[in-house]
């Protein structure tokens, strides 16, 4: 990204200390929109704290410098894609409505009732998760539910940082035990249009990729998969466009590599082995990789570094246990997907994880 920055670097610094300075002068632009500022300037430049006492360490990375990452990773992961596929008449409402409901109005009521500078950044990243794991047609009032329940879960629980379980998953989780008729329908076919949103095509509702195989044993192409031409949640189509964004992540050291490559890599295992054994009635080994949420679950829920383990070690049984909880609720149960319950899950279990490596390693 700096040899890309460069030659605009002028020019960028110039805008960004513009920027900078109207946000911190305007009392209401800081309050709601201070954080995220933040969190792109740490991107684009280093942030501007330094250590003051030892030991200094030699690292231009920072919690803001983190969000502003996944913020651009998660825009051409999974909103450009959706848009192209989906349309943006409908993205965009149920983007706004996520931030509206979940940041400008939950996160701003928390902020002020606990006297915070301004609404935290995480805010925005949480907001933009709840759309991407909801089906295209889940009506607006279920989206800004469910990213009003994702903020409120995360701040009970302290704020950004200390997150017991992915709050975004959890909201979701609620609402499917809440709404499940919501949540088991409204899969269109991508590119064919939504109500209101491309004259004379009406959208067609279909079942997901995984419930059409238990259903009937029907697989459709890998590059239809790949390419995000079949049915699924609004972010989690386009496989190529979230593997993209993730290995970027990975690239610039926000997303430890560990994690997907043993969630990935269990999956495929195991699916190997169970189909070796049990046959056609298990998923193949790459459809199963090219399915459902795996992909966007692997590369952006399981890697958060909140919820997971720190430990480098632990971070190959977080994943491959979240690998091996997906591959049983996909293959053994009639739940068409396992990838949201087995993040929950290992969340859950990372601590004891954890704790446990470091008992072996340092023999307490």
């Amino acid at each position: 990204m700096k040899k890309f920055l460069k030659p605009i670097e002028p020019f960028l610094d110039k805008g960004l200390n513009i920027a900078e300075s109207f946000i911190h002068t305007h009392r209401t632009a800081h309050f709601l929109f201070g954080g995220l500022f933040d969190a792109f300037d740490g991107l684009l430049r280093s942030p501007k704290e330094t250590t003051q006492t030892l030991p200094f360490i030699r690292n231009n990375y920072d919690v803001k410098r983190f969000m502003g990452a996944v913020l651009v990773a998660l825009v051409g992961g999974w909103v450009l894609p959706a848009m192209y596929l989906f349309g943006w008449q409908c993205v965009i409402p149920k983007l706004l409505i996520s931030f509206i409901a979940g940041t400008f109005i939950v996160d701003v009521l928390w902020v002020i009732i606990a006297r915070e500078e301004h609404i935290s950044e995480g805010g925005f990243v949480t907001c933009l998760f709840i759309p991407a794991i909801l089906p295209p047609q889940a009506p607006l009032w279920l989206v800004g539910l469910g990213a009003a329940l994702a903020i409120l879960f995360r701040n009970i629980l302290g704020g950004v940082g200390n997150n017991l379980v992915n709050p975004a998953l959890f909201s979701r989780l609620f609402l499917t035990i809440c709404f499940p008729a919501f949540l088991v329908t409204g899969y269109q076919m991508p590119l064919a249009g939504m109500p209101g949103t491309h004259a004379g095509l009406d959208a067609v509702t279909h079942a997901t990729p995984f419930t059409a195989f238990k259903t009937n044993g029907e697989i459709p192409s890998y590059l239809s998969l790949l390419l995000g031409t079949e049915t699924g949640s609004l972010g989690e189509t386009c496989r190529l466009a979230l593997i993209t964004s993730g290995l970027w992540l990975i690239k610039i050291k926000v997303a430890n590599w560990r994690i997907p490559v043993s969630y990935l890599g269990s999956v495929f295992v195991l699916s190997v082995f169970f189909s070796l054994i049990m046959g056609k009635t298990v998923a193949p080994p790459l459809f199963q990789l090219l399915s459902g949420g795996l992909i966007f679950g692997a590369f952006f829920m399981a890697t958060d570094p909140i919820t997971t383990t720190y430990n480098q070690t632990a971070k190959w049984i977080f994943g491959a246990g979240c690998g091996f909880v997906t591959v049983l609720i996909r293959d053994f149960t009639t739940l068409p997907e396992g990838v949201m319950y087995s993040i929950l899950l290992m969340n859950l279990l990372a601590i004891p994880i954890q704790s446990l490596m470091v008992k072996i390693r340092y023999r307490l």
